[in-house]
């Protein structure tokens, strides 16, 4: 025998993490289900490099750096002399991070790219690779997708003024351009000390002052005038400090909240290098001061802020008062986004539990050693694990589908896209139900969900592993943490729905919208023979609830939003999965289908077979039918 010691003994062979383009089976199933064949063809080269570049050396390095070096601000706030200054630092790896994100268009795909209502499928599928590899640039991508659909909308509209048009024109060529140097991210600032996602009581003032407007912004092609509305107030809690523009509420003096556009910087014609000499094409922050950076859990390398507004101009959007309806544009942007970034964070917290388990010898008992492959438990507990993300990809990218036919005219090309496509006067009323829901549901669902992976690691889960930063689910955990709190509490989601299903004029288009759904894609024929199992009957579900909800107020059903939320989520999941496994009847999907039956519609449990079958089968579930036999083969079946 000899002893160990640091630098002796045994050391866990490092797992290897596979491209999530290929290793990721819920991905794979995504992709083809969302997206022609015609798509595919063309894009799936593309997106194999992605989900290869994310994972990279370089990439990593950056996330290391910007969780190491947070933003923080210069001097405190103040310059030598006491003068509020607020200049806000970042990390190079955030930067790098930033201009790797919009090079790479995660937000431009959605708009510059040929493939219409598959545009928007697209860009969340690869927003789903990119997320766990961005620390956090995605929280200024998803407010700079929000503010480019509500510019888009804008600019397709005959009632903006030409000195509008050309403001709205400039900021929108930025927000979807793929050269950094070019780019804009954007803020979305609502959140005041009097409330979060109620903003009724927002203490921020816009005035119309146009013969104050003084200087320009800054433009590649010239001078873009500045807003003729003075901005005054204060906001809370400003995620994305260093974005290039905001979209705002403030109120004016005709009553309601306006929502407004508001660069960040402006000429400064007075500007001054550090040591005093006039500095050309000078800019300076355009009526905002830092009053301090937020302290949080996680997101440390976002820089999070409480902003002083003075004098900020900007451009209103829309009509005056009407800044609830503007804002919502972006709101079911962000949300999607949320959406996408909790199945991307619990995506590949399972894939690193995957290369893990492959890796990873324990004892079995009588001095044999197997490979976590092997446990009956440790594979069952992962393909749980896989089974709800898979209901939770379906439900996310399914909501990026409805909003690209939102936008643009298309023809199902598959008989499952079909059963899933509502009539072009039903599109909106599902939207609105289904991404606050998805948003509730998706978020909530992945923090447990990724905090086992984290532990299905053991302590090496547990650790802030930044010498080998792709192993590190404690920070993914930490961010996903914030992720049923940012854009709506659960419970504020919850109540927004109830009040869409009881709005006295739109409520009834939404229960329709969501009937033929329902009644629609159950009524799929399948290709692969899927037998629907007997237990299951979402429409009697459905019609029970329908009821339940038309008999009674708005104000009886709020209390009752979480429990009717999840109902109506299971539902559709269901649905969901039935149409998946309705393309080709593999077996895995059938399996995650079948459970997913028992778990949330039977009062039965099915009986178990042998632990070897049962293992075959989480196998499959958790790797895929082809590699769960490879996996297979890597086992050395232990003699007792």
């Amino acid at each position: 025998m000899e002893h160990s010691g640091a630098n002796k003994g045994f050391f866990q062979p490092a797992p290897i993490l596979p491209n999530q383009f290929y290793d990721d089976v819920s991905f794979r199933r995504c992709f083809k289900l969302f997206l022609p064949f015609s798509v595919i063809t063309e894009v799936e080269a593309e997106v194999a490099a992605l989900g290869r570049d994310v994972l990279s050396d370089e990439v990593f390095a950056w996330v290391t750096d910007a969780e190491r070096n947070k933003p923080y601000l210069k001097g405190s706030g103040r310059d030598a002399f006491g003068r509020w200054h607020g200049e806000l630092v970042t990390g190079e790896g955030w930067r790098e991070l930033q201009k790797f994100g919009l090079s790479r268009g995660i937000v431009a795909t959605g708009y510059d790219t040929p493939y219409g209502a598959f545009s928007r499928p697209l860009q969340y599928l690869r927003l789903h690779l990119w997320e766990a590899s961005s620390a956090n640039v995605t929280c200024p991508s998803a407010m700079q997708d929000g503010a480019a659909a509500l510019l888009r909308r804008h600019l397709a509209s005959r009632r903006i003024s030409e000195a509008e048009r050309k403001v709205f024109e400039d900021a929108y060529r930025r927000l979807i351009s793929r050269d950094p140097s070019v780019a804009w991210t954007s803020g979305q600032w609502m959140t005041e000390r009097s409330g979060g996602s109620d903003v009724s009581q927002t203490e921020t003032i816009a005035e119309y002052q146009p013969e104050e407007a003084e200087g320009a912004l800054a433009s590649r092609e010239g001078k873009i005038p500045l807003g003729p509305w003075s901005i005054n107030g204060f906001k809370w809690f400003s995620s994305a400090t260093d974005s290039n523009m905001t979209i705002l509420l403030a109120r004016t003096s005709q009553g309601g909240l306006s929502t407004f556009l508001a660069p960040m910087r402006r000429h400064d014609p007075n500007a001054k290098t550090m040591t005093g000499y006039p500095k050309a094409n000078g800019t300076r922050l355009n009526g905002v001061w830092i009053q301090r950076l937020k302290n949080k859990l996680g997101t440390q390398s976002l820089p999070t802020a409480e902003l002083v507004l003075e004098d900020m101009r900007g451009w209103k959007i829309g009509e005056e008062g009407k800044g609830i309806q503007e804002i919502s544009t972006i709101l079911t942007l962000t949300r999607i986004h949320n959406v996408i970034t909790a199945c991307g964070y619990v995506g590949r917290g399972l894939g690193i539990a995957r290369a893990y388990a492959r890796r990873r010898e324990v004892g079995a008992g009588r001095g044999i050693r197997m490979k976590l492959t092997e446990s009956a438990l440790h594979m069952r507990t992962l393909a749980k694990l896989t089974a709800e993300y898979h209901g939770l990809m379906l439900l996310s990218n399914y909501c990026g589908y409805l909003l690209g036919i939102s936008e643009h005219e298309a023809t199902p090309p598959t008989s499952a896209l079909a059963a899933l496509t509502p009539a072009d006067q039903l599109i909106e009323p599902l939207l609105r139900i289904v991404v606050p829901l998805a948003k509730a549901y998706v978020c909530k669902a992945s923090v447990p969900l990724l905090y086992s992976c984290m532990e299905s690691l053991g302590g090496v889960g547990y650790l802030v592993n930044e010498e080998q930063e792709y192993l590190n689910v404690a920070r993914l955990y930490r961010d996903c943490c914030v992720l049923p709190i940012w854009e709506g509490t659960t419970d504020v989601l919850c109540t927004d729905m109830i009040r869409a299903l009881k709005h006295p004029k739109t409520g009834t288009q939404s229960l329709d919208a969501l009937e033929n759904f329902i009644k629609t894609s159950y009524a799929l024929n399948s290709e692969g023979g899927v037998v629907r199992p007997f237990e299951w009957d979402p429409v009697a579900k459905w019609t029970a609830l329908r009821a339940y909800i038309d008999e009674r107020k708005q104000a009886d059903l709020v209390g009752e939003g979480r429990e009717i939320l999840w109902d109506i989520a299971e539902i559709l999941i269901s649905l969901l999965l039935f149409v998946d496994v309705s393309t080709d009847a593999n077996e895995a999907a059938q399996e995650i289908f079948r459970r997913f039956i028992e778990d949330k519609f039977s009062r039965e449990k099915r009986k178990r077979d042998t632990t070897a079958e049962e293992l075959n089968r989480d196998l499959a579930i958790v790797y895929g039918v082809e590699e769960a036999e490879a996996v297979s083969r890597e086992i050395i079946v232990p003699k007792l």
